[in-house]
């Protein structure tokens, strides 16, 4: 009985250390969560809580919608324009769109209004003024604010992708991401873009066959997954792919439309690219390029 009794006094201690470590630990991950979001103020949360879910399902146009909303209530917010600069880089949104002002008048505007006083002011500042130091500026300030959104890890990894061309690196950092967050569209797309670039078909393979079980009509996912297919020449396949991704998303992004197009092109399906070529000038006047695939079609290149 007093072995017993010694037993439970000693396992009881150990219980509660445990509940208590797990109470101190799930209570610290809920105050930390909220500590970028806290930079913006409180009305403004649930919109860029909207965002963030438009911006992981790669739903670039609602991306921007939002966050010009949010902006347009609080222009001089560093969230809100860091934020912008990482939206204002992100493939799919053209590059022409940069060139047309996007993300020079938002380095100059926020120049402007920047103030020693605003949270995260410093690092905005780096971020603008140094691209060669964005890595090591992204990850001091996720240090500083002891947890930041998945965001602001996503823009780590491919500054670091940027940086170093280390696609092993990358893809271990991401496999952390995506084990705590396994249905975001984006974090598949960048596993598959870093595979894809490492030429490792075997892992592509079956890393889109588990993307596409959960996301069979993602347009970003098939856009990829055509990606791959041209990359091992396998032209057919890779217009099956896009022309999903077109059913699933009519309004499809500037850069996709553009390369099935060219796919059209190359396949002398005139007629699918003419049509095609129509409809996307409707959507992106800006995009040159398909001005150019305007005179092949009508003069015969």
């Amino acid at each position: 009985m007093v072995g017993e009794k010694t037993q439970k006094e000693g396992i009881m201690p150990r219980y509660l250390l445990l509940f208590f470590t797990s109470l101190l630990f799930f209570s610290g991950v809920g105050a930390q969560e909220t500590e970028w979001e806290n930079l913006l103020d409180s009305s403004s949360r649930p919109e860029y809580s909207r965002f963030l879910k438009a911006y992981q399902e790669m739903d670039f146009i609602s991306s921007e919608k939002i966050l010009f909303r949010l902006f347009q209530k609080n222009p001089s917010n560093t969230v809100i324009l860091l934020t912008y600069h990482f939206l204002s880089q992100q493939e799919g949104f053209g590059v022409e769109a940069l060139e047309y002002g996007l993300s020079r008048n938002l380095t100059l505007y926020t120049r402007r209004v920047l103030s020693s006083n605003l949270p995260l002011a410093d690092f905005l500042s780096r971020y603008i003024e140094n691209p060669k130091d964005r890595l090591a500026t992204l990850i001091e300030m996720e240090s500083q604010l002891k947890y930041v959104n998945w965001l602001v890890r996503l823009e780590i990894i491919k500054e670091h992708v940027n940086r170093n061309r280390d696609y092993t690196a990358a893809l271990d950092k991401l496999s952390d991401l995506m084990a705590r967050y396994p249905r975001f569209p984006i974090l598949h797309y960048y596993r598959l873009f870093f595979l894809l670039k490492q030429r490792n078909w075997e892992a592509f393979d079956s890393a889109l066959v588990s993307s596409l079980k959960l996301f069979p009509k993602h347009p970003e996912i098939l856009r990829i997954a055509g990606m791959g297919s041209l990359e091992r020449k396998r032209v057919d396949e890779a217009i099956r792919y896009y022309e999903r991704a077109l059913q699933a998303n009519p309004s499809w992004h500037a850069d996709g439309l553009l390369e099935l197009c060219r796919l059209y092109v190359e396949t002398k399906e005139y007629q699918k690219a003419n049509s095609l070529v129509q409809k996307a000038r409707k959507l992106y006047p800006w995009k040159r390029d398909l001005g150019v695939i305007e005179q092949q079609l009508l003069f015969g290149w």
